[in-house]
């Protein structure tokens, strides 16, 4: 081998060795000291920004679980408030009860108005100083369902429902689909502002009767058509249910043997066998003339004139000759074009999820539940009479009915907060093992390599020391 003094290629290699073990072993003293194997983007491009995004995910999840837990203790303080209304109202009832029995007379009925007047006043007042951070629950929290029959045409007394409950459904406005009456379908949608339309049918067969021809509720019976998917639960009833003589719709095909239409002070007459739309013609112009007015239309799906009487008496032989009933009864077909319009309220939404969307979101949807709200509907109860007590009960009977469904469905969000946050842990334990997998460092390996660069960079260093001092044997051959 020649020797050579110009270039020591042999200091070279070895200075390029030390080098390489040297950075080597920097990288393994680094990584065990920080207890991570990616400790900057040229450690693994691909897996730091797989990495991030995980520990990004992680700290959302975690600040959702925190939301959810929040939201339990405003459910837990909500519901808490309607126990107390929930005891209240039943005492309430049994002052009504009271007050009914003969054995009082009016005199002794102002005693028992006196509480019962209070205690009303109390329901207002738990109502109104129910809140959490600053936000009272009880009037009205989260999405509602507009009560307006011209708003929500689902409720305007010719549909069959009478009540319509949320858990969740987003704002909008729903429209009905129930286009036969042999197919025992309904389909509830809603298009969002982004294009998604989301839409759910039913199949309520197994809960209607056949009778004359038709499916409907059965007499004397309602039915709850859940469209879980959606949030929203509509309470259709059959005949003899809500019998309010408000709303009536015609059951003949004709005008029949005609004859005198009276409602109020007004008087139409009707010709024997005129068209049902010509009726409806008459009966409007009249309707929308008194007051308050009201409303007279001919539905042409289903053959039928539907009249508001907005509170007149109606009679005579034409009102019979149309063969008038309470019309807020379902029959297969009635929900076809009908609406149910949620208005977005203050509140209400929990983000249990680390993105935007609302799979990531639940809705806490509480009624009005004043004394005075459309929920419990206890304005105007008096127990100062015994004609008024008597109807004071039914009223009664059904805000405990009112609160008793609140509390069921704060109920059921609370139980499913649970579950929520016990899937939100789940996942975080192993969106956290599966980030530790690509960015921590594997002890055992680091400290073989630590070990192996260590005895490199040493020997590498003892071979440059030794290669460095080779050209000095040149010097032999000049003495």
């Amino acid at each position: 081998m020649p020797l050579r003094i110009g270039n020591n290629i042999s200091a070279i290699n070895a200075a390029r060795n030390l080098n390489k073990n040297s950075s080597d072993f920097t990288k393994r003293i680094e990584r065990l000291s920080s207890g991570l194997r990616i400790n900057r983007g040229a450690d693994d491009a691909a897996g730091l920004a797989v990495s991030e995004g995980m520990r990004s995910d992680i700290l959302r999840m975690k600040q959702a679980v925190q939301n959810a837990s929040q939201g339990t203790s405003l459910i837990q303080l909500a519901e808490g408030s309607l126990n107390e209304v929930s005891n209240i109202l039943p005492r309430m009832r049994d002052l009504a009860v009271q007050s009914s029995n003969s054995t009082y007379n009016d005199y002794n009925r102002e005693s028992l108005a006196s509480e019962f007047n209070q205690l009303i006043q109390e329901v207002d007042r738990i109502a109104l100083s129910t809140t959490y951070n600053d936000t009272v629950l009880l009037t009205g929290f989260g999405n509602s369902v507009e009560q307006d029959g011209e708003m929500s045409t689902s409720l305007d007394g010719f549909a069959g429902a009478t009540e319509i409950g949320i858990s969740g459904a987003v704002p909008g406005t729903y429209i009905f689909s129930d286009t036969s009456a042999e197919d025992n379908q309904i389909t509830l949608s809603i298009q969002l502002g982004d294009g998604t339309t989301l839409t759910q049918s039913i199949d309520v067969g197994g809960s209607l009767d056949r009778d004359n021809g038709q499916n409907l509720v059965a007499t004397g019976t309602t039915f709850l058509a859940n469209f879980d998917r959606l949030g929203i639960q509509v309470t259709l009833v059959g005949p003899e249910v809500d019998d309010d003589t408000e709303a009536l719709r015609s059951t003949m095909a004709d005008a029949g043997a005609g004859g005198d239409f009276i409602i109020g002070d007004q008087s139409v007459a009707i010709a024997a066998g005129d068209t049902l739309a010509s009726v409806a013609d008459q009966l409007h112009t009249v309707l929308t003339g008194l007051t308050p007015p009201g409303s007279s239309t001919f539905d042409v799906t289903l053959n039928e004139i539907q009249i508001y009487t907005a509170g007149h008496d109606v009679s005579g032989s034409g009102a019979e000759a149309l063969g008038l009933i309470p019309a807020n009864s379902y029959v297969d077909g009635r929900l076809n074009g009908k609406t149910i319009v949620i208005t977005e309220g203050a509140g209400g939404s929990l983000q249990v999820g680390p993105n935007d969307g609302s799979n990531n979101r639940i809705e806490i949807n509480i009624g009005d539940m004043r004394a005075s709200g459309n929920q419990l509907n206890l304005n105007g109860l008096s127990i100062a009479n015994q004609q008024s007590a008597r109807s004071t009960i039914s009223r009664l009977d059904t805000a405990i009915l009112a609160v008793a469904r609140q509390r069921g469905v704060l109920g059921a969000t609370q139980n499913r907060l649970q579950y929520t946050s016990v899937n939100l842990e789940n996942t975080i334990e192993n969106l956290q093992a599966a980030e530790s997998s690509i960015r921590d460092a594997d002890v055992a390996e680091e400290v073989s390599a630590f070990t192996r660069g260590q005895i490199l960079t040493q020997a590498a260093t003892a071979m440059a020391a030794q290669a460095n001092a080779l050209p000095q044997t040149a010097l032999t051959l000049l003495q």
